[in-house]
C-alpha cells in the first residue's frame, strides 16, 4: 500500500530505458522518504523524457495515495478526491501508452497495479463490486505482463495481495459470492510475497510491509509471526531512517511481539519528535498516544493508560479527528470501563457514534454501549492499530 517499493538488487532487471532509471529511483525513494517534492520533480522528469510513460503515470499515483494516506490520514476529502482523480487519468494515461506500445511489460505492470490500487481502495470505502472488478482487471494485466517477460518479479507483489486477501477476507467473499465466485489461495499469496520480496526491483519493501500485515494478523495462525515482522521493518528502516511510518511500524511490531516497554518508549520518543523533525506532523499525535495508551492498557496500568488519551484530547482539542483520533477516544472508553467509570466509558461511546462513520467505528462503540468492556491486558487488549 505503501507506494511501489524502494529500488534494490534483482535477480532480473527490468528493461527500461537508461535515463529513465535514475528519476524513477529518486521518485520511488522520495515517495518512501514522505519528501513529496523530490518524488514529484522526479517523476515530472520521467514524463519530459518519455510523455505517458507507464512509470511516470504509475509514479503520479503513488504519490497522491501516499500524500492521502499518511501525510493526511485519510481524514482529508479534497485530497482524496486528488488522489481518485489522479488515479483516473493515470490509467488513461497507461492506456495510451499502450496503444503505441502493446508488447511493453511496464505498461501491464503499471495499469495492473493501479487497478489493484482501485480495488484496495474500493474495498475499504465497502465498494465491494467496484473492488472485485478493478481487481480482475489487476490480476489480467499483471499476469500479461508476466506472460511477456516471466522474469518479471515485481508483477508477483500485486498477485500476491490478491491470492491472500481474497483467500481470507470473508466479508468480502460473503457479500460478492452472491454475484460471482470470487477464489483466492492464501498460501499462493504468501509464496508470490516472498518471491517479490525476494526478487523484485521496485516492490520488495512493499512486500515486506504487506507480509508484515499478513504476519501480524493474529486471526490468521498459520501465518502469524511478529518476530519475522519486526525484523523485516527493522530492514527498511536501516534504508529509511527519516520516514515516521516506517519508525511507527515498529512500534506497532514491537507491541505484537509483547515488548510493552519498548512500545512506551518508542511512543514517547515518536511524540517528541512531532513538531522538532519535519516529517513527523502533528496529524501523527494521535498515533504516539495510541501507542502510549494501549501499551499501559496492555500492561494493566488503567490510570496511566486514561492519563495518556486525556492527553491525547487535550493536544487535539482543536482539530477534527483523524481515524486515529477517533479510534482513542474508543480506547478512552474501554479504559473508563476497565475502571468501573460506566457513565464515562457510555459518554465516549456516543461520541464516536457522533461522527460520520468514515472508518467503521460505529459497530463497536454500539457494543460497547450495549455491553461494558471488560478490562483484559497483554494480547488480550486487542491489536495497536485501529482493528474493525
Amino acid at each position: 500500500f505503501l507506494a511501489a517499493g524502494a529500488v534494490c538488487p534483482a535477480q532480473a532487471e527490468i528493461k527500461l530505458p537508461a535515463d529513465i532509471i535514475e528519476p524513477v529511483t529518486v521518485g520511488i525513494n522520495g515517495v518512501y522518504s514522505l519528501d513529496f517534492e523530490t518524488a514529484h520533480n522526479s517523476i515530472q522528469h520521467v514524463f519530459s523524457l518519455y510523455p505517458n510513460h507507464p512509470f511516470g503515470h504509475f509514479g503520479n499515483a503513488m504519490i497522491a495515495w501516499a500524500r492521502y494516506e499518511y501525510e493526511f490520514e485519510t481524514s482529508d476529502d479534497k485530497q482524496r478526491k486528488v488522489f481518485e482523480k489522479t488515479l483516473d487519468d493515470s490509467i488513461a494515461g497507461i492506456k495510451i501508452w499502450l496503444k503505441d506500445n502493446p508488447q511493453d511489460p511496464n505498461a501491464f505492470m503499471g495499469i495492473g497495479a493501479l487497478y489493484g490500487l482501485r480495488a484496495m481502495f474500493a474495498m475499504r470505502n465497502r465498494s465491494w463490486i467496484t473492488s472485485y472488478f478493478s481487481g480482475r482487471k489487476a490480476i489480467k494485466n499483471l499476469e500479461k505482463a508476466l506472460e511477456l517477460d516471466p522474469t518479471y518479479y515485481d508483477a508477483f507483489f500485486g498477485l500476491g495481495i490478491y491470492q491472500y486477501y481474497a483467500g481470507t477476507l470473508p466479508s468480502v467473499i460473503k457479500i460478492l459470492a452472491k454475484i460471482v465466485a470470487i477464489k483466492g489461495n492464501p498460501e499462493k499469496g504468501v509464496e508470490y510475497l516472498n518471491l517479490a520480496r525476494e526478487k523484485a526491483t521496485f516492490t520488495a519493501n512493499s512486500s515486506k510491509l504487506i507480509l508484515i500485515d499478513v504476519q501480524n494478523n493474529r486471526r490468521n495462525t498459520k501465518y502469524y509471526a511478529p518476530e519475522k515482522s519486526l525484523q523485516y521493518i527493522r530492514e527498511i528502516r536501516e534504508q529509511f531512517p527519516k520516514n515516521p511510518l516506517m519508525h511507527y511500524v515498529e512500534i506497532i511490531c514491537l507491541f505484537e511481539t509483547g515488548k510493552y516497554d519498548e512500545v512506551l518508549a518508542g511512543g514517547k520518543e515518536f511524540l517528541s519528535l512531532i513538531g522538532s523533525d519535519k516529517f513527523y506532523k502533528e496529524i501523527y499525535i494521535s498515533r504516539a498516544y495510541t501507542a502510549i495508551g494501549t501499551a499501559h492498557m496492555a500492561k494493566g496500568e488503567w490510570k496511566e493508560a486514561k492519563a495518556a488519551f486525556e492527553d491525547m484530547q487535550k493536544a487535539l482539542a482543536n482539530q477534527e479527528p483523524s481515524r486515529w483520533g477517533v479510534w482513542n477516544e474508543y480506547r478512552l472508553g474501554q479504559v473508563y470501563d476497565a475502571l468501573g467509570q460506566r457513565d464515562k466509558a457510555e459518554k465516549q461511546y456516543k461520541k464516536v457514534l457522533s461522527y460520520k462513520d468514515k472508518w467503521g467505528f460505529d459497530e463497536i462503540a454500539k457494543e460497547g454501549l450495549k455491553t461494558p468492556w471488560e478490562p483484559a491486558t497483554g494480547k488480550e487488549t486487542g491489536p495497536l492499530p485501529p482493528s474493525v
